[in-house]
């Protein structure tokens, strides 16, 4: 009988070790987060191949798990990110959702985005629509623009 406790006792310990082992091989914090983008916009403009987006006072950044940092940056900022490093939005540009809210119906495009250019408050992008459907309005108001994953050092965002 004591044998046996002894027995269930090792098989539990064995079980949590290897489960702990695994999970560190899940959460490997020497890899760099990948953060999400979005940007907030009061009114915009969607017209040959141009996406511009006006009134945006900053950038939202967020990482996945395991990492579940967040905080904003500039415009700047963003800008100076879009060419940094071998996997940049420059060389492997991003997918992008423009999420446009309207009382009459929201309306969404998926977009390759490239070329992004900022005067003041105001950014656009040259874009590639990825989605055949609804036309996007040319100009429009409450919009937002969700990026695609970008890895970065978290001290760069």
């Amino acid at each position: 009988m004591r044998c046996v406790s002894i027995v269930g006792i090792f098989a539990v310990m064995l079980a949590v070790v290897t489960s702990l082992v695994f999970a560190e091989d899940v959460i490997d914090d020497s890899k760099t987060p990948k953060y999400l983008f979005t940007l907030a916009s009061k009114s915009g403009t969607f017209e040959g191949g141009t996406l511009m987006l006006k009134g945006v006072s900053l950038v939202v950044y967020f990482a996945d798990r395991p990492y579940r940092i967040s905080g904003h940056i500039s415009l700047e900022k963003f800008l100076r990110l879009w060419d940094e490093g071998v996997d940049s939005f420059k060389v492997d540009p991003p997918t992008a959702q423009l999420s446009i809210y309207n009382i009459s119906g929201d309306k969404h495009d998926i977009l390759i985005i490239t070329s992004p250019n900022i005067k003041g408050d105001t950014i656009s992008f040259m874009v590639k629509e990825l989605e055949e459907g609804d036309s996007m309005p040319k100009s429009f108001e409450h919009a937002t623009l969700f990026i695609d994953a970008f890895p970065c050092a978290v001290n760069s965002c």
